[in-house]
């Protein structure tokens, strides 16, 4: 029975550890840009041990600044919310 549970919980820490490298090569395509596979990878990884999905995504949250973002997307998001002001002819006041 003891070896029956000691053999249950090797195959957990192997199902975690194989969630956790998935986990990560999904942040890594993520960052890279692959977003379709980025999103294969880290759903793969949740159906095996969704725990290990989020300790890997704890660990990376917690390894950036509160306000660290892709400048391209913080952008995106000043431009749709305050669209630049273009300037136009001057006008004379008077």
């Amino acid at each position: 029975m003891a070896n029956r549970t000691q053999d249950q919980a090797g195959v957990d820490l192997d199902l975690a550890a194989q969630a956790r490298r998935l986990a990560e090569q999904g942040l890594h395509e993520q960052a890279i840009g692959h977003n379709e596979e980025a999103d294969r990878l880290l759903i793969q990884a949740q159906e095996i041990d969704p725990e290990a999905v989020a300790e890997v995504l704890r660990e990376h949250d917690a390894a950036r600044a509160p306000d660290a973002r892709l400048q391209s997307t913080a952008d995106q998001d000043v431009e749709r919310v305050l669209p630049r002001i273009k300037p136009g002819p001057e006008q004379s006041s008077g």
